[in-house]
């Protein structure tokens, strides 16, 4: 019994041929983005991003904040989103 390879698009049978459909790429460039996500846990706490999203809350000046933490773009990025998350569900 042989094994199938996982396939990566969908295929139909149209005709006796196979019918391939890969109009799924938005689907796939979000899923990379995802992949692109930063992770600052490993260089702020839980308490510390708590305070990050009080003070972008209240309107405080987060940029002296967050230079101690020294953070790439993508992090800060991560954070922002967060904190948008945050306000919304507030």
């Amino acid at each position: 019994m042989a094994i199938k390879e996982e396939r990566k698009f969908e295929e139909n049978k149209k005709n006796g041929m196979k019918i391939t459909d890969n109009m799924d790429g938005q689907k796939k460039a979000d899923e990379k983005l995802e992949m692109k996500t930063a992770d600052v846990s490993d260089k702020m706490t839980i308490p510390q991003v708590r305070e990050f999203i009080r003070r972008y809350e209240t309107g405080e000046n987060t940029r002296d904040y967050l230079k101690q933490f020294n953070l790439k773009k993508i992090e800060l990025d991560e954070l922002q989103k967060l904190a948008d998350r945050n306000k919304r569900t507030s």
